[in-house]
């Protein structure tokens, strides 16, 4: 019985999170590991947010995600995308699940991008979400866009510009108020590599309802394929720390994200280049 009680209050505190905005966080839309670790700054780093960068990557690419908040299973993220790079029309997907049993919200992702000139780049991304939970008896969905443009006023420094859930449409659990199904988000950022082989990147962005977070982080490279990562977000303040390392076609992204009164939240992610 025990067991079964603690799983329907886990499911209500993701729940509070989602109907009342407590948590301010959509558990699906996160950036990518590696982003993950130097603040989160998604529009410049991750297609997972900008879906103009997948017109920025060079390689085919498979890349999967875990990433689990204060060492509790039942609050872990998993993540697998596929990026198809070309002249014509980049393209990608992304599939998201995040809860366990008695609380799930799934993301089933499609983007795409194309180069305008040599320094504008322009994305758009439709997604479907889905939650399911012993607490309701209807499964409120959602289908919304994004929009994402990127530019590179000059050699080694990259903005962007996205525009998340507009629109989004409620597609089931009409009478279910769920803000994470409604909410918009604009984040605008800049990722700079300063001298060589150190990256710094920042954010900020606003969703209407709060006041504006953002972030800022930085990547240094001390050996070839080696990366060492560092970054805080605000609103609440959220230190960040990360590595990755590549060989041959596989690379390995590790973070740590570190909230002052939950603790610790770990991601893991594998990618390999086709």
């Amino acid at each position: 019985m025990r067991p079964y009680i603690m799983k329907v209050l886990v499911a209500f505190v993701c729940l509070l999170g989602s109907v009342q905005g407590a948590l301010a966080v959509d558990h699906l839309r996160l950036t990518d590991i590696r982003s993950l670790g130097m603040g989160g700054s998604g529009v410049v780093q991750s297609a997972l947010f900008n879906p103009a960068l997948v017109a920025l990557s060079e390689d085919k690419l498979i890349r999967m995600g875990y990433f689990n908040r204060y060492n509790l299973r039942e609050l872990g993220t998993v993540s697998g995308s596929f990026y198809f790079p070309n002249d014509l029309l980049s393209a990608g997907m992304n599939i998201s699940s995040f809860g366990y049993d008695a609380y799930r919200e799934s993301l089933f992702r499609l983007f795409a991008g194309k180069r305008l000139g040599e320094r504008w780049a322009l994305g758009v991304g439709i997604q479907y979400a889905l939650l399911q939970t012993e607490l309701f008896e209807e499964a409120p969905s959602r289908l919304s866009a994004d929009m994402g443009l990127t530019f590179s006023p000059v050699d080694n420094l990259l903005t962007g510009l996205l525009i998340m859930n507009v629109p989004s449409v409620k597609l089931g659990g009409k009478d279910i108020d769920v803000k994470d199904f409604s909410f918009y988000y604009i984040q605008v950022g800049f990722q700079w590599e300063f001298i060589n082989n150190l990256f710094i990147s920042g954010h900020l962005g606003n969703d209407g309802e709060r006041a504006l977070s953002g972030g800022l982080g930085m990547e240094y490279v001390p050996f070839e394929r080696f990366s060492l990562r560092a970054g805080v977000a605000g609103e609440p303040f959220l230190p960040s720390f990360g590595a990755g390392y590549g060989f041959r076609h596989f690379g390995v992204d590790v973070s740590v994200v570190y909230h002052p009164v939950l603790g610790a939240s770990t991601g893991f992610g594998l990618s390999y280049t086709l």
